[in-house]
């Protein structure tokens, strides 16, 4: 944790955390210049209940990845680990995945059910922040399989927070 000066509410801690992508979403997310909320998993029947949400962990994975991000089962076609996004947010706004699914009264039976795709970790290792985060708050992108980092300069996340065009991926 860290104290940071949040632009519109003064001053708070930060903590770092880590959201995970695949390859084949990076540009997109270099040109939105955000990362962008998705779907909250509240409902076994309903999708995209509100509030969309970033998923976040607070350790980067070492090995094995679950199966819910790796590609390995009937969730995803692609490996969500293979990009790591370091991001440094405002503690106060990020809340454990199993006591926000509580708020929404989600079964239990659910939550166990995505803990199954968790591999070795479960709900409580799990983290929501529930808006998009700016490429401002971003502090390392980092490719996982080749371990290279990928720029993202200071001159560039400025113009996406601006909302400039910026396409260029560097």
């Amino acid at each position: 944790m860290r104290l940071s000066q949040h632009s519109d509410q003064g001053v708070g801690l930060n903590m770092i955390f880590y959201h995970y992508t695949c390859i084949e979403h990076i540009e997109e997310i270099f040109s939105d210049g955000f990362l962008k909320a998705s779907e909250a998993n509240i409902s076994p029947v309903e999708a995209h209940i509100k509030p969309d949400v970033v998923w976040l962990f607070k350790k980067p994975w070492v090995g094995q990845a679950p199966k819910m991000l790796s590609g390995s089962d009937s969730f995803s076609a692609v490996d969500k680990t293979r990009i790591c996004i370091t991001v440094d947010v405002p503690m106060e706004e990020v809340q454990r995945a199993d006591k926000f699914w509580k708020r929404f009264d989600t079964p239990d039976w659910w939550i166990k059910a995505l803990e199954k795709c968790g591999g070795k970790t479960n709900s409580k290792d799990w983290h929501v922040i529930t808006r998009n985060i700016p490429s401002t708050e971003w502090i390392e992108v980092r490719d996982r399989y080749s371990n290279q980092k990928i720029n993202v300069s200071l001159k560039r996340k400025q113009r996406l927070a601006r909302g400039d065009d910026a396409n260029d991926i560097e």
